[in-house]
Parts: structure tokens; sequence; C-alpha cells
């Protein structure tokens, strides 16, 4: 399909210098589609007298036809609100701000695949160390993995191995006053599937394993990748955990267990350069064209 030029598209980002946005604006030229790109961190979101709108230098001209928000570790209720604004005004997104809130949270992630009947990993919320951690060994076992509740690229997340070294984990945790879970530990966890949900279908998937020494098979810790051929059973897990959290599209991580595929982990701001490598297939064409066919 080719688009007609006056149909807009703003790529909404607080590291406007990623190659992840160089790729979105490729894929736009090849579609014939006017990309915006805006730093998020220069725009803010306006609400006075009960109007709800975005302002920015890009964002001051006119309002786009739909936005695309690249929400990462970066600042990202400041974008969220920000893409709140534009949604006030009726520009279309794939991935609506609560539900990328949700994706951004382990917990409120679980609790919605749970919710919607799919297979998650054993896990536990609190805040004291001694009691969080006495309820995990009784709960878990050891291993267990601690998550800063908005973790993301493997970045806070911990494998314990002993009571000790959790006590001591969840105690640095509270005394920095981070939101924390903890999971069991799934044995064949270097091994991990991402597959990249679109519109209600997979349209990518690839096998990550980590690097040696590593127990982390995400790529941004080592791990390497090679295209997977999804299951029927590894699809449907992935559209219905992207459904249940309400995003358009998103990257799904799911690891082995005895009973089944579980799943790991929900991304709402995929990284996909890995994925492209591994596959051969274009994911940001995919994402720009699904933005603009809302």
């Amino acid at each position: 399909m080719r688009y007609h030029l006056w149909m807009r598209l703003l790529l909404l980002s607080a590291r406007p210098d990623l190659r992840t946005n160089t790729r979105f604006a490729e894929a736009a030229n090849d579609l014939g589609i006017d990309l915006g790109l805006v730093d998020g961190i220069t725009a803010s979101a306006s609400l006075i007298d009960g109007n709800l709108k975005p302002l920015g230098v890009e964002i001051d001209r006119e309002l786009p036809d739909a936005v695309l928000a690249r929400v990462g570790n970066w600042r990202p209720e400041s974008l969220l609100a920000v893409l709140e604004a534009f949604v006030a005004c009726g520009v279309a997104t794939p991935n609506p701000p609560a539900a990328i809130r949700m994706g951004r949270d382990h917990w409120a992630t679980t609790m919605a695949l749970t919710v919607a009947g799919l297979p998650v990993p054993p896990t536990l919320a609190g805040a004291d160390p001694e009691a969080l951690a006495a309820e995990t060994v009784r709960s878990l076992g050891l291993p267990a993995v601690v998550k800063q509740r908005r973790s993301r690229m493997g970045v806070g997340v911990i494998r314990c191995a002993t009571r000790d070294h959790l006590e001591a984990i969840l105690d640095s945790l509270w005394r920095i006053g981070d939101e924390i879970v903890v999971q069991r530990w799934l044995a064949g966890g270097e091994h991990s599937l991402r597959l990249m949900v679109v519109g209600g279908s997979v349209v990518a998937a690839a096998r990550f394993s980590a690097a040696k020494g590593e127990w982390r098979s995400n790529s941004a810790r080592g791990g390497s990748a090679e295209a997977h051929d999804a299951s029927p059973d590894e699809k449907r897990l992935a559209v219905a955990a992207a459904a249940a959290l309400g995003l358009g599209h998103c990257g799904v991580d799911l690891v082995g267990s005895e009973a089944g595929p579980v799943i790991l982990e929900i991304n709402p701001t995929p990284g996909f350069l890995r994925l492209e490598e591994a596959t051969g297939i274009d994911v940001a064409r995919a994402l720009v064209e699904h933005a603009v066919a809302r």
C-alpha cells in the first residue's frame, strides 16, 4: 500500500539519535509517509482551563494524523504526559498511554496476564525486605529473580541463589525506595523467545541465547539472536498477551517450562534492530504501517 504524503506521522522519542528512529524514518520514506521526529524531552503537555494539549516546536504548527511514542527509561512519565495530550486532541496512536504504563510495570503486567488466564512466572510483590525474603523462600524457593518493577533491558534484574544474597538485594532496593517484584527462577531462562506482535499478528520472532557467563538472554546484555519459526501456541500466547494489555504492538518474551511456554515480559516500546538482523524482516515498516492504519 502506498500512502499520500499529506498523511503525517509523528515519532515521539526522548532519544532522537537512536538507530531505531533512523529505521522508522527509512520505513516511512519507503511508504511515502511524512514522518516528523520530535525530541520528547523538549515537548510539553499543557493543561490549562481544562484544555489538554501538546506543546513544542514541531507540534505547534499542526497536529499529526498519528503519533508513535517510543517511551523508554529516560523520562517516561514526561513523554506519556505529552502522548496523553495528543490523544486528548484526537490524534491516533497504536499504544495508548495507559497500556504503555501497564506494560512498563512488571506487577501490573503480571496481574493483567493472570486475569486473562495466560501463563506467567509465580510472582511476589512486597516491601519489607525480611518479610519478602522469607515469603520468597517459602513460596518460590531459591534461586529467585528480583526485578525493579520498571526494569528494562535486563537492568535491575538480579538472580539470587541464597537467602542472605536475596535479603541484601531487597534491603538495598528498599533503602533507595525502589518498588520490586520477586519471581520464581525458571530453569532454561538463558534462552528466550522474542515475538513481535503488530496489529494482532506476530510479524517476526527470534530465539535469544545468553552470552557466556551471563544468564540474561536479552540482546542488551550481549545475547545472540537467530530467527525462530514460532509455533501456533507461541503465536497465540503473544497475541493474547498484547490484547490483555491493550497494546497495538509490543515485544513479548517467552521462556520454556515443563508446562509449556510462559510469558516472561512484555515491552510496549520494543527494540527490534536485532530482530530485523536475525530474521531479515522489515519490522520498522510493519510498525509504521500499523501506526498510520490507526
